[in-house]
């Protein structure tokens, strides 16, 4: 994130995510502040646990993507040492910047969380690439995030297509059943 992070970061870090998860709660389609009834089955509270901390790595993510891509147009000397030492000008910067900061914005919103993950998830396959081949130094920050990306995409995306599935499927057996009455 920053050449040497620290405790002022982490406090930076914590209250941006304190941030989005008080507009997080008021959105439609997340479980954060959701009702608290326990739900009926144990798949059911498996389900939720799972979207709750499917909906934390969204926010943690965006609450890094947040400081990063601030960081890159804000013109940051750390950032814009290491746009040079890339060697493809500062426009990519601001290019790089932008792509996180809207992003890290729609990872907030749970329906469109899945396609910014892919988005995201492009940009940290550019980095580790750059990492590796550019800077020669190891990529383990943007394969973390790459991680976390991939794991937010394919729950989100997945979840999607059952959803839809299954409802295709109810919308068909309530048409057979309303033409075969039994």
């Amino acid at each position: 994130m920053f050449r040497q992070p620290g405790l002022l970061h982490a406090l930076l870090l914590a209250l941006v995510i304190g941030s989005l998860y008080a507009l997080r709660k008021r959105l439609p389609g997340t479980q954060l502040g959701a009702d608290r009834t326990p739900p009926d089955s144990p798949q059911a509270r498996r389900r939720r646990r799972q979207l709750i901390a499917l909906e934390c790595t969204e926010l943690a993510l965006a609450g890094v993507f947040f400081l990063v891509g601030g960081a890159k147009l804000i013109g940051r000397p750390d950032m814009v040492e290491l746009f040079h030492s890339i060697g493809f000008g500062q426009w990519l910067r601001y290019l790089t910047g932008t792509i996180e900061v809207v992003g890290a914005a729609f990872l907030v919103v749970p329906l469109a969380s899945g396609a910014s993950a892919v988005a995201l998830g492009g940009v940290m396959i550019s980095a580790t690439l750059i990492e590796l081949l550019v800077l020669r130094r190891p990529p383990i920050a943007a394969l973390a995030c790459l991680s976390a990306h991939s794991y937010v995409a394919w729950v989100r995306l997945v979840h999607r297509s059952e959803r839809a599935k299954h409802a295709a499927s109810g919308a068909i057996d309530a048409a057979y059943r309303a033409t075969n009455p039994s």
